[in-house]
């Protein structure tokens, strides 16, 4: 049985009111082709309660939250037009676009149950470019999605039979991030592995849905001679720790600890990533 967007309004028309006597889900219209699949997601919205007895609305609140998605469902467009991965989610911005609505689902999710399971698994490579400096500095990027500074480096492509390694994926984030000036196949550079672990779970900004992070850190060695990029700059560790630039701007650093405590040492002893610098 095949149904229509109008199909389903009716049947969500159709749901008792909280104050009415409930009715079993397959004697509303359409009732046996909608079967128990919407009936329970419904439910995990909190909007309706299913007993025995059937499915009513919880409340008058719920009833025309039914009703809103009936004419939603009759309406020619969608309740989020924009489901690109073009914004990032901010807090306190509402719903805008699909990001928006993840991040506040994903919100209120983590602000029940703290020790909620993430739905994103993510592995990331980070290359520190060390410039040699009073004190050192290190090479980040502006992520307009994630509205914050970051230091080079991206997310390991994935495909459905192929997983891109991780060095590859520092070296592809490098040439990218330092606007095509350095290739690695023309030796124009090393990495140099430093770490590996697993980050702390958070709500990402790019994508709003609670991530876990895995870092693989790598350090750059024998950089020609660079010109900054338009959306680059040099922070400091301290402002890395921070979290927050001299003049104000965001800038993720909270992996910063976590990879000293596995190197041994901080980020300042790192040796320069450029060629024929001497401290």
């Amino acid at each position: 049985m095949t149904l229509s967007r109008r199909d389903l309004a009716a049947w969500l028309r159709a749901i008792p009111q909280s104050r009415h006597e409930p009715i079993p889900p397959h004697a509303l219209p359409h009732g046996e082709g909608v079967g128990m699949g919407l009936p329970i997601l419904l439910e995990t919205w909190g909007a309706v309660a299913l007993t025995v007895a059937g499915i009513r609305a919880v409340s008058q609140p719920a009833y025309y939250f039914l009703h809103s998605l009936a004419a939603w469902l009759e309406a020619p467009g969608h309740v989020i037009e924009d489901w690109s991965e073009a914004h990032g989610a901010r807090p306190g911005e509402g719903l805008k676009h699909g990001t928006s609505l993840v991040f506040l689902l994903e919100q209120e999710r983590v602000s029940r149950y703290p020790d909620a399971s993430p739905i994103r698994f993510t592995a990331v490579a980070e290359v520190l470019v060390v410039t040699w400096d009073h004190p050192p500095r290190f090479l980040v990027q502006w992520d307009a999605r994630a509205g914050q500074y970051q230091i080079i480096g991206g997310r390991r492509k994935e495909d459905r039979d192929w997983i891109e390694p991780i060095e590859q994926t520092a070296i592809r984030e490098l040439e990218e991030e330092l606007c095509d000036q350095v290739r690695f196949e023309q030796g124009d550079f090393q990495l140099d592995f430093l770490a590996a672990f697993q980050g702390a779970r958070r709500l990402s900004p790019s994508f709003g849905a609670l991530t876990a992070y895995h870092f693989t850190f790598f350090h750059a060695r024998d950089l020609p001679p660079l010109d900054l990029c338009p959306l680059n700059r040099w922070v400091t560790r301290a402002e890395l720790v921070a979290g927050r630039t001299h003049d104000g701007k965001p800038v993720r650093g909270g992996h910063i600890r976590p990879l000293e405590a596995r190197l041994g040492h901080t980020i300042d002893e790192l040796p320069s990533s450029f060629r024929n610098t001497e401290r």
